[in-house]
């Protein structure tokens, strides 16, 4: 079977190269075209990638992926015992993305990044443009209406603009050829922003653009960004009509102020594992919570979920990236994306407070991808971050480039 899997992949798509580039593209696009799309491609690629034996074992030699991995079978036991359905087909996506995730950081080059990211940046255009045509569409009927573009939900839009405008500043520092393109491809992620009405995606924008131009030592631009962050803040204080939804923050803050205390109940009901996956929409009905589809903060959605012992095998992990991505800084090993990485991580941080979109399909792949450069010539720093780290011969630290 799994001979049969690889030659029929070599016979469709050739080389390996070609057919990890095609995968690492088809699901770029499909990120961009809907939920379903997303999830598809994210099962079919797992599937494919779990039936090869080569590229099952260099997913695999990632430090604590085999954690990662272990773990992730738990939480769908963990779903079947409280009859958790939904957290039961979601404990299925969520270790495929892991996997997919994992694909592009063993598999990825530096040219392999910019093709992706720059085909991310073509499809958020598209996506730009659709919300325009929504808004336009439902104004005459619904003024309020927030675009969602083909993400179900306008903070998920949202959150994948934060991103997408931090993947455009990237672009056009590494591609001086097409700057033009990056600036035009930036004002229409900021028209969708706009358009989404999410003020928890709009500080999570700005937080990220802050830490990039920070980390760039853009002094300028950063002053002159941070002015204009002002003066934007007090525009909307002194006219809330000039952004949708600021005149509702006082009652969304009481919705998350209800929201959050009734996951804490939950959480200290089943504190060592959770109760799976998308536990909250199960339990607000039985602790008489306001009904959502999650726990609008990224932490306690975590210890729902997953309990202190998941918190505790994700942390592990993502100290181990962070770790990483410091010995590059310290390597000088990738600047750039360095700088990109860290940017959209302080960026999904801060939305994380409010709201918990980076679990979803569409905006957690397009993470995934953003943080897939990590390993790109940086093979030695992994292989001594490993679990059982092997010595390197003498002389043989040197920076590896793919």
């Amino acid at each position: 079977m799994k001979k049969q899997a690889e030659v029929l992949w070599q016979t469709c798509l050739g080389t390996k190269e070609r057919a990890d580039a095609f995968a690492v593209l088809l699901l770029t696009v499909s990120v961009f075209l809907s939920f379903y799309t997303a999830i598809a491609a994210s099962l079919v690629i797992a599937v494919a990638v779990m039936l090869d034996d080569g590229r099952r074992r260099r997913l695999l030699a990632i430090p604590y992926a085999r954690l990662l991995l272990g773990f992730l079978i738990v939480p769908f036991f963990v779903a079947a015992m409280y009859n958790n359905l939904r957290g039961i087909l979601v404990s299925f996506v969520l270790y495929a993305i892991i996997i997919c995730g994992l694909l592009l950081r063993s598999v990825m080059t530096r040219a392999l990044f910019g093709r992706m990211l720059d085909w991310a940046c073509c499809c958020s255009v598209g996506c730009a443009l659709l919300a325009v045509g929504q808004k336009i569409v439902y104004w005459p009927s619904m003024p309020e209406y927030r675009s969602v573009s083909t993400f179900t939900n306008a903070n998920y839009y949202g959150a994948v603009v934060e991103i997408m405008l931090l993947v455009c500043f990237y672009r056009f520092q590494t591609n001086r050829q097409s700057r033009g393109w990056y600036l035009v491809a930036a004002a229409a992620n900021l028209c969708g922003l706009y358009l989404t009405g999410s003020m928890s995606s709009a500080i999570a924008a700005c937080a990220g653009i802050f830490v990039y131009l920070l980390l760039q030592r853009r002094r300028s631009l950063l002053i002159l960004f941070c002015v204009l962050a002002a003066a934007a803040a007090a525009l909307i204080t002194y006219f809330p009509a000039l952004f949708p939804r600021v005149e509702n923050v006082d009652t969304a803050w009481d919705q998350r102020f209800s929201i959050w205390m009734t996951a804490l109940h939950g959480i200290l009901e089943h504190p060592l594992l959770g109760q799976g996956a998308s536990a909250y929409e199960m339990i607000a009905p039985q602790l008489g919570g306001y009904l959502t589809y999650h726990c609008h903060n990224l932490l306690l959605d975590t210890l729902l979920n997953f309990g202190f012992v998941g918190l505790s095998v994700f942390l592990m992990f993502g100290l181990q990236q962070a770790r990483l991505l410091w010995l590059r800084f310290r390597n000088r090993i990738g600047r750039p994306s360095n700088v990109l990485m860290t940017a959209a991580m302080a960026a999904v941080l801060v939305h994380g407070v409010t709201d918990v979109t980076v679990f979803w399909s569409q905006t957690s792949l397009l993470l995934l991808m953003v943080f897939s450069s990590l390993s790109v010539g940086a093979e030695f720093l992994e292989r001594e971050l490993s679990p059982r780290p092997r010595r390197l011969a003498s002389g043989s630290a040197v920076r590896l480039t793919r």
